[in-house]
């Protein structure tokens, strides 16, 4: 139990912010799907409501428990996450072939949601463990491992968008734990290669030739560096490796994904099709101007010309109805968040709780940016869900009981 007088350290600033994040959403999920294009929809804001208020209920009980508690489940959590992500693929449901959810009658779980944050707790125990120092290449295949096994397991689904979440967020909590730049560079290097000898088309062939001219400055970078002779070919060998799979790993993708991929780089080609989306999308939060059309005055929205209004483009229906300047309260409430988070961070004495602080604020920071990215046509549209706004129960809750353990942590700030 918490000891009473350590209740001064609640943090009511990130509560406040959390459920004003959260009455936003129900309202904006309301709007988005009020007399929409004449059907009647508001069961889903509804739902939402009540989703919000089982999230509640996730949120105090993960408040109360222990940091160390967490450490020591952290292997069990995760055992059960890549379980569901075996299983989902089996038994799984989906849109179009895809095997994202599981059915409970009336109710979905999306076990991705859960996994995320059992990824977190997993590398924070194994980071906060480490008796030697992480300054040689080799001693980061093992992070990078329990990131990547659940990242190729929802790559499966298939999702994308989620998939790069596990990997993303490995890269804030290892600087946390004090590896340095110049081997986070090097960690990010497989998957720069990657990109780099991905087609520039629908050609099959890849981009050679800045692969090419980015091995040579790799291999010039790591033959002037001190590191290791073992470690040098194994990351120089890791590139290359990636980069000849990059063709093959985008002709294996969905037809849907590539097609997002190429929509955002032309989406006036694919005006029609994949490019649609964002097309409508950067009209809605254009003409939103500076206050808005007013609450549930959309056209977009109403009219049902916006895709996904209320999930994947809630933001679209933010910028719409209350302007640039409703933008900046939610961008505002999520910064504060973020940087709150970070500095409770630096102030928690126990490291394992510290690096799960900075796991959870990256997640939130970073699933926020590539949504918001992709209403404003600044990223490929990639069916992130915007934390606590956006339409769906598994990442609501999921959410909120993540913002419990970071409030439960502060309150435990002074135990090592």
């Amino acid at each position: 139990m918490l000891d009473r007088r350590r209740l001064r350290d609640f943090d009511v600033g990130l509560l406040l912010a959390a459920l004003a994040m959260v009455a936003i959403g129900v309202v904006m999920i309301y709007s988005a799907t009020h007399g929409h294009a004449g059907v009647d929809l508001s069961h889903i804001a509804q739902r939402q409501l009540v989703w919000a208020m089982v999230g509640l209920v996730a949120m105090v009980i993960a408040a109360f428990v222990s940091q160390d508690t967490l450490d020591a489940l952290a292997p069990v959590l995760y055992g059960i996450a890549l379980l569901l992500l075996m299983a989902v693929l089996v038994v799984g449901v989906g849109k179009a072939g895809e095997r994202r959810w599981f059915d409970l009658g009336p109710l979905t779980l999306q076990p991705s949601e859960l996994a995320k944050y059992a990824v977190i707790i997993v590398l924070a125990r194994y980071l906060a463990r480490r008796k030697t120092r992480l300054d040689r290449p080799i001693r980061l295949v093992i992070p990078l491992l329990l990131a990547l096994v659940p990242a190729a397991l929802v790559l499966r689904e298939p999702d994308l968008g989620t998939s790069v979440i596990f990997l993303i967020i490995l890269v804030p909590m290892l600087y946390w734990a004090g590896v340095r730049p110049f081997f986070l560079l090097l960690l990010m290097t497989p998957a720069i290669s990657m990109l780099l000898a991905l087609p520039a088309s629908h050609a099959i062939a890849g981009n050679w030739y800045p692969w090419a001219i980015f091995l040579f400055l790799l291999g010039a970078l790591l033959y002037v560096s001190r590191l290791f002779i073992v470690d040098k070919v194994i990351v120089f060998v890791t590139c290359t490796v990636t980069g000849l799979m990059g063709p093959l790993l985008w002709n294996r993708l969905a037809d849907y994904q590539r097609h997002r991929v190429l929509a955002f780089l032309n989406p006036e080609k694919y005006r029609f099709s994949t490019g649609y989306q964002l097309i409508q999308s950067k009209i809605a939060v254009g003409s939103g101007s500076v206050l808005g059309k007013g609450f549930l005055g959309g056209t977009q929205k109403k009219y049902a010309f916006l895709p996904e209004q209320h999930t994947d483009f809630v933001f679209s229906v933010v910028a719409e109805e209350f302007g640039f300047l409703g933008c900046l309260i939610v961008l505002g409430l999520i910064l504060f968040l973020v940087l709150r988070m970070f500095r409770l961070a630096g102030q928690v004495r126990n490291r394992f709780a510290s690096l799960v602080i900075v796991g959870i604020a990256s997640t939130l920071f970073v699933q926020s940016a590539i949504n918001i990215g992709v209403t404003l046509g600044l990223s490929p549209v990639t069916g992130m869900p915007l934390p606590f706004l956006s339409y769906g129960g598994s990442s609501l809750v999921v959410t909120l009981a993540s913002i419990g353990i970071v409030l439960g942590m502060g309150l435990r700030r002074m135990e090592y």
